[in-house]
């Protein structure tokens, strides 16, 4: 029945003209029945295009635009029915022969590293960034084949184990374990939408697991659910900056806690920390793993490339005409636009994003350490600093609180709490809630998008 249901169901995506060397969209939220269309994408050696269905439609239809992709296979629990100029098939078009498909199976029968496989491209991810217009970033099989195998070195994951995909697969950090999976042979699970993630973690099943810093602390809060935790043979943490407070939380509970820095240009995960490390290293993003190079430039900048290094940005020329955009220099490096250093010990520190840092008061300012001073308070789940002008001389530092339930917000008590954690001109002087019917996803959110909340809010009071 399997077999049958695999013929089926390729038979089916060749007649939607997915074929070799072909652009295919999914919009969709997390599934296994995602998972499966993803791998039998990879077999036939179309281009995944992975799009977040958070985004806009009118983002979304400019992003296939301007990679010239007119396909797209689409959720039909979305809210899009259909994509102007793009070819459209819905999910449940596949859903009776996804359904006899076993995921296991299908993983252990993929070879990823076949002849001449890892030199292919296999997708396309739009970045998310925090402060910036989405690019197209460009992968063969053999970036994230190279990544998995040196994700794995450091974080054992093998036949037996089952990783659980909680991020979105539309991020690397999500699309990237079904290839731990795929050169291991491990299982995976897939939380859907509507199951919140302490029940998905009911799933005995489950050994591994990846989280944003904001999903961990919302689950060490609960006794029974850092209980789960504990079972965990790892927890890799990524994906946005990690507070001290919340490391050394999860270091005194004995978690098995990775911490890890990476990117979509270098399919995923850069640095990371190691089996067992003291409090003093996990505050750090851990050292390089296997296949990537690092190094910092004189101002800072971290450089890096390797075998995991994407292929390039997708785009358009003036003419119409597809282009590869390499920006790497003549020795291969390509800038991640983060600043950090290497200490003694190999380990890599990351102060922030050079495009977020700002002069405050004649100093320069990395947002990112005050949000960490401020998700390091009691009942704090998340935060975002931006400076804004009430006026062409008057900038003004400010930041919006998320809190965990249900915690009450003391502004003033923020502020209290933040004097000798950080300089006092870096203590945000204006404090707003978290835009929640605003802000979508808290995955990324956009640095910009609430700047320009936080300046709508200045003017209107």
């Amino acid at each position: 029945m399997y077999f049958k249901a695999d013929l089926v169901l390729s038979e089916k995506l060749n007649k939607a003209g997915i074929k070799e060397g072909k652009k295919i969209a999914i919009l969709g939220n997390n599934s296994e029945e995602y998972v499966k269309l993803l791998i039998h994408i990879f077999n036939m050696g179309a281009i995944a295009v992975l799009l977040n269905p958070l985004f806009p439609l009118s983002k979304i239809s400019a992003a296939l635009k301007s990679i010239d992709c007119k396909t797209a296979i689409i959720d039909d629990k979305s809210d899009f029915k259909n994509i102007p100029e793009c070819k459209t098939i819905t999910f449940d078009y596949f859903t009776c022969d996804l359904e006899n498909i076993d995921l296991s199976k299908l993983i252990c029968k993929f070879d990823i590293n076949q002849d001449k496989r890892l030199n292919k491209y296999s997708d396309i991810i739009f970045t998310s960034g925090s402060t910036g217009s989405s690019k197209a970033v460009l992968h063969t099989f053999g970036n994230h084949y190279y990544n998995a195998c040196g994700s794995n070195d450091n974080i054992k994951f093998e036949k037996g184990d089952c990783w659980l995909i909680s991020l979105p697969l539309n991020h690397v950090s999500g699309f990237s374990t079904i290839f731990k999976a795929l050169i291991s042979k491990g299982d995976i699970a897939v939380k859907s939408p509507n199951l919140s993630l302490s029940e998905a973690l009911k799933n005995d099943r489950i050994t591994h697991l990846s989280l944003i810093p904001s999903q961990l602390s919302e689950l060490i809060g609960n006794p029974n659910k850092a209980k789960i935790l504990r079972k965990m043979k790892a927890i890799l943490v990524g994906g946005a900056p990690v507070a001290d407070g919340l490391i050394e939380e999860l270091f005194n509970l004995g978690l098995a806690v990775y911490k890890s820095y990476g990117s979509t240009e270098m399919s995923s995960q850069i640095t990371c920390t190691l089996k067992n490390d003291s409090l003093k290293h996990m505050k750090t993003s851990g050292k390089l793993l296997r296949y990537r190079e690092l190094k910092i430039k004189e101002d800072g900048e971290i450089l890096v490339r390797g075998k995991t290094l994407f292929k390039g940005y997708v785009q358009k020329d003036e003419s119409g005409n597809e282009i590869l955009i390499k920006p790497f220099d003549k020795q291969g490096w390509f800038e991640t636009n983060d600043k950090g250093c290497i200490d003694e010990d190999g380990y890599l520190h990351v102060y922030g994003r050079k495009d977020s840092m700002f002069v405050y008061k004649g100093e320069n300012v990395f947002p990112e350490e005050i949000e960490s001073a401020i998700k390091g308070l009691a009942g704090i789940e998340d935060a975002m600093a931006v400076t804004i002008n009430k006026s062409p001389q008057d900038q003004i530092l400010a930041a919006f609180i998320k809190s965990k339930k249900p915690f009450q917000i003391d502004f003033k008590s923020i502020r209290e709490s933040l004097q000798g954690k950080i300089e006092s001109f870096k203590i945000p002087v204006i404090y707003f809630k978290w835009p929640e019917e605003k802000i979508k996803t808290s995955f990324k959110p956009d640095r910009k998008e609430f700047i320009k909340i936080a300046e709508h809010e200045i003017k209107n009071s």
